[in-house]
């Protein structure tokens, strides 16, 4: 059965033409010069933290390290993927220490109490060995980066040429400027195949509304590990929706998913967008005809192959590393003497209730002096952030079946990215809004153009509202400490 014969949700009669380049031009250069404009101070020179620019040249010495004496000579004695050189500092880099005993054994792993002596556990295992000072004879800290290395695989090339003087920011500027153009095109996609009834105005509100009314503005400006990734993983996830609505490019929504998990893990649970697609074209159950069931199987060879070969390779990476296939190394951060990581490891119900809290109540406190309004390093409710996104909750009924399909799965998507989320260790600490929302937004931005609710002057006032609060956000986030209060456990002000 051909392609064309399968239903899809994308309608052949076009309501009106799509944008052309010059409108698509216009979105790209205003949104990067904006995005540079709150960027000011932050371009000048690379950020403190830049984890993505040590492991790209840490791969490109691997790779030429066969072919060229300089670069065999900085891999010398240094594991796969072991940095080439020291971190500048001792935040968010995956560690552990080969110590080597007074009788010639060696041990690699990571002191759990105090570091030099007592309960010492084996890296890759569960195991525990007590090490007395007195046993030890040397020891040597080994330093990687844990987070999925696309960005890093992007940034090649360029610290080929200025090694570690790529400038991470102007890097993810580019990316975040390429993620407006891209939501305004899958905008115009939307409207002009009849899913939603949205002009090319409304289309740019919303536009607007995701590059600078959500968290997307502060993250883009800032370039640093934890943001670049955010802001190059909704690059990835908008060219897969492109390519995996109605199953049209599944060798393509493959590659675009892979590197998208490649960038930020959970990302990888948004399999379900592409799935729903094969099995249920246009929206109904495809049925067990031999016709169909070769059709779907075609289209899930094409997709898993990329996602399966660049998984595979990833789970190498973590093995060869840390001797786990599982352990990409977060575990593994400040030598594995986080405590609460310890304690309750990566994911638990534990931290449920403040990652809630972060994502939907947290408020700023407002006070009597200057700076009048403080803001918990935990972020603001994006709800605050973003108020635009309170019209969710409220879309007008579905026109038609396939609207209201794909407004069921991208709320299914939403959910599978989001949830898992709110077991992580971490709430995205430090951070002005709860930015791991970045995940799951284009999906959130979809569904607001598909709730046929008018952009009145309400909904465009929202808009504007949550371009205010981020701008403040963009413009105070590392710049005014004054405005910012608390540790990783304070969530209120006193």
């Amino acid at each position: 059965m051909s392609d064309g014969k399968m239903p899809t949700i994308m309608s052949s009669d076009s309501t009106r033409p799509m944008a052309d380049w010059r409108w698509a031009l216009g979105v790209f250069l205003i949104a990067l010069a904006g995005l540079s404009l709150f960027s000011w101070d932050h371009i000048t020179e690379p950020s403190g933290d830049t984890h993505f620019v040590y492991l790209a040249n840490t791969t490109n010495s691997m790779l030429a390290a066969p072919f060229s004496d300089d670069a065999s000579e900085r891999r010398a004695d240094k594991e796969p993927f072991e940095l080439d050189r020291d971190p500048p500092h001792r935040n968010d880099w995956a560690s552990y220490w080969e110590v080597t005993l007074q009788d010639g054994e060696v041990f690699e792993g990571n002191w759990q109490q105090r570091v030099g002596q007592g309960p010492f556990q084996l890296l890759g295992t569960t195991n525990v060995v007590h090490l007395e000072r007195r046993d030890v004879k040397s020891s040597q800290r080994r330093y990687f980066v844990s987070f999925p290395p696309a960005p890093a695989w992007l940034m090649m090339p360029l610290a080929a040429v200025w090694e570690y003087d790529v400038n991470d920011v102007w890097f993810t500027l580019f990316f975040a400027a390429l993620n407006v153009l891209l939501i305004f095109l899958l905008l115009e996609r939307l409207a002009t195949t009849g899913i939603t009834d949205r002009t090319r105005s409304d289309n740019l509100w919303l536009t607007g509304l995701f590059g600078f009314g959500t968290v997307h503005l502060w993250c883009a400006i800032l370039g640093q590990v934890w943001f670049t990734a955010l802001i190059v993983g909704i690059t990835f996830t908008l060219a897969y929706i492109w390519c995996a609505i109605d199953a049209r490019r599944p060798l393509l929504a493959g590659i675009f998913l892979a590197l998208a998990f490649a960038t930020r893990t959970p990302l990888v649970f948004s399999a379900i967008f592409f799935f729903a697609f094969v099995f249920f074209p246009g929206g109904r159950w495809i049925g067990v005809g031999k016709s169909e069931m070769k059709w779907a199987i075609r289209k899930l060879a094409l997709f898993c192959t990329p996602c399966l070969v660049v998984g595979i390779g990833l789970l190498w990476m973590n093995y060869i590393r840390f001797g786990d296939f599982t352990e990409f190394g977060h575990r593994l951060l400040a030598g594995g003497m986080v405590a609460h990581i310890q304690e309750y490891g990566l994911f638990h119900w534990a931290f449920l209730s403040r990652n809630l809290s972060a994502a939907f109540t947290l408020l700023p406190g407002i006070q009597a002096e200057y700076p009048y309004v403080v803001i918990s390093r935990h972020g603001m409710s994006l709800l605050l952030t973003t108020p635009a996104f309170l019209y969710l909750l409220w879309p007008r009924k579905a026109e038609h079946d396939r609207e209201s399909f794909l407004r069921r799965l991208s709320w299914a998507t939403v959910a599978v990215i989001a949830i898992p989320g709110f077991f992580y260790q971490n709430t995205g600490f430090e951070q002005f809004g709860f930015r791991f929302s970045l995940d799951y937004t284009p999906y959130l931005i979809l569904l607001l153009a598909m709730g046929r609710r008018p952009l009145t002057r309400v909904f465009k006032a929202c808009i504007v509202a949550g371009f205010i609060i981020n701008a403040l956000g963009a413009i105070t986030f590392k710049r005014m400490p004054e405005f910012y209060f608390g540790g990783r456990d304070d969530f209120f002000v006193p």
